[in-house]
């Protein structure tokens, strides 16, 4: 096993503008390349190109990841290990506003997720809007789900996602309690995108605060998903649903993006019903922090918030002492 050798700390100005230049060239790349009004079919394209990675560049960097495929009907989904003996198993459902990403192009998230979280990820492949409007996405999401709690019936299992699979999530949550099916141990939802009618306070309270987003966004980018339905479904909105009999939830938001009330709202909504959950606001962060920016100390944190709570709620905990040296390790 290698070894860690201890660095000085960086120099808090140095820190400070990584942090600050981070951000911004975040906002820069993510306004130019996805602006409301660019094509979905465009958008598509270019998150590929620029965040899809091949199996064989990341186990040339990473001998010890395992790839698997498999398929529930038509839909395929791929699962990711970065740990030799996993812990709990995660269904991951990718962001990419209902219209974009894909197994390959969330490769370096999901392994990171699976080191972090000493699990094995599974990433579905569900269809994508505007040729698939709701309900594909969720329809696609619940088979994986099935699938994923057949083949590994005797795993603690946990539910994430981050932006629109961040609500997507919930929404399956919601979706499983109501067909009366085996609940995950927990969920995280990173930036989670809950309210498709942009009715959240934080839409017009942190309006130029956030690099990327504005409602013209998230007005645009919702009818892509919505077709003919109604967005203040639960099944579609989940800020709208009733949260009871759910499992324990940790949200992640960024301080200063637009679905700020989105992550708020489901926390407050959860917890009158009894619902543990947990809201992490990363103070000065946007949208996906943690994803985009793994790099700054703000994310560092959210990656240890996650690891904790999956192994807070895992039924046991065979392994999990073995997951804080390993990760202290791993690139990113």
């Amino acid at each position: 096993m290698a070894t860690t050798v201890d660095k000085a700390p960086e120099p808090q100005a140095r820190r400070s503008f990584k942090r600050w230049a981070s951000l911004r060239a975040y906002g820069v790349v993510a306004s130019t390349l996805f602006g409301a009004t660019t094509s979905p079919l465009t958008m598509r394209a270019r998150f590929e190109r620029l965040s899809r990675v091949s199996r064989e560049k990341l186990q040339h960097k990473f001998p010890g990841l395992v790839f698997q495929d498999h398929a529930s009907g038509e839909l395929a989904i791929e699962s990711i290990c970065a740990v030799e003996v996993p812990a709990r198993v995660i269904l991951y459902l990718h962001g990419g506003i209902f219209v974009m990403g894909s197994p390959a192009s969330y490769r370096n998230r999901a392994m990171r997720l699976s080191y972090r979280c000493h699990a094995e990820v599974f990433v579905p492949a569900y269809r994508l809007a505007p040729e698939h409007p709701y309900p594909a996405a969720l329809d696609d999401a619940l088979a994986a789900w099935k699938l994923v709690k057949t083949l590994r019936k005797e795993a603690p299992l946990f539910l994430a996602g981050d932006s629109a699979g961040g609500g997507l999530s919930l929404s399956l949550l919601v979706r499983l309690r109501d067909l009366g099916l085996p609940m995950p141990n927990g969920a995280v939802l990173l930036s989670p995108w809950t309210d498709l009618t942009a009715s959240g306070a934080s839409v017009e309270g942190n309006r130029g605060k956030d690099l990327w987003f504005t409602r013209k966004h998230l007005e645009t980018w919702a009818r892509y998903y919505l077709g003919r339905a109604d967005g203040h479904s639960p099944y579609i909105s989940p800020v709208f649903a009733e949260l009871s009999g759910l499992p324990p939830l940790l949200l992640l938001v960024g301080e200063n993006e637009l679905l700020l009330d989105d992550a708020l709202r489901v926390r407050d909504a959860a917890r009158k019903t009894g619902i543990s959950a947990t809201v992490l606001i990363g103070k000065g962060m946007q949208h996906d922090w943690p994803l985009t920016l793994p790099w700054l100390d703000e994310s560092r944190l959210a990656w240890n918030a996650m690891r904790l709570f999956v192994e807070e709620h895992s039924r046991g905990a065979s392994g999990a002492k073995n997951l804080s040296s390993r990760s202290a390790q791993t690139p990113g």
